[in-house]
């Protein structure tokens, strides 16, 4: 996150609090909307495991790429690009949604493979600085250039607000209208560290969840109250 430890190990303790009063929620509702409560619980741990790369910043000098950087870019590169979809395909209603929706969220793991593995068995390739208040991920072996770059950022992207937006649930397609908003705030003003920058935004937007998770049980209720457990 930007700005500083103290507010990544803030916002870490704030969001796993939240998720836990999402995932006690979803144990009510059902298993198929498990995916998306533990969203908060999840953001929590990788904005704590950047609280602790904080730590071992200091000044413009590349921080080592130990584990807590691994372990925030696992979410980053990997885990997010699957589980939103697949997320999405839990509770999707629509058969022919759903199944858009397992083929995104096949494809955002093969995405994750690809953009994670390489850093975990090279993690040296992996430059980390320190640039406007925010740490700043560079992997030039990877993306040699600024074209690669964002066309990564645009695929990942696409992956993860397609299920969103394209959801059947009107309280998942407002998620996924914030998670759009971030990814465009991201880019246009704060590209040198997007993937930091990003995941914070996300992070905070996932607090919704909690709100979210409640409100799809109703509707599911309403439409059919044999369903009021989404199970």
């Amino acid at each position: 996150m930007c700005f500083s430890a103290t507010a990544s190990f803030v916002a870490g303790a704030a969001l796993i609090a939240g998720g836990t009063v999402a995932i006690h929620k979803s144990a009510e509702l059902g298993p198929r909307v498990l995916g998306f409560a533990v969203f908060p619980l999840f953001f929590g741990v990788q904005q704590l495991s950047e609280g602790l790369l904080w730590l071992t910043m200091s000044g413009p000098d590349p921080a080592p790429s130990g584990s807590a950087a691994l372990v925030f870019l696992f979410f980053a590169y990997w885990f997010w690009p699957f589980w939103v979809p697949l997320s999405s395909a839990l509770v999707e209603p629509d058969p022919f949604r759903r199944r858009v929706f397992w083929g995104l969220a096949a494809f955002g793991f093969c995405l994750g493979a690809t953009l994670f593995l390489p850093v975990l068995v090279r993690p040296e390739t992996l430059e980390i600085y320190l640039v406007n208040h925010s740490i700043q991920y560079e992997n030039p072996s990877m993306f040699p250039g600024e074209t690669a770059k964002i066309v990564a950022r645009l695929v990942y992207a696409v992956v993860i607000c397609v299920p969103l937006m394209g959801s059947s649930h009107p309280q998942i397609r407002i998620f996924g209208g914030l998670i759009l908003a971030s990814v465009v705030v991201g880019f246009v003003f704060a590209a040198y560290a997007f993937t930091s920058i990003w995941c914070f935004l996300a992070a905070i937007i996932s607090g919704y969840i909690v709100y979210m998770v409640n409100a799809i049980g109703r509707e599911d209720a309403l439409v059919d109250p044999s369903r009021g457990n989404l199970s």
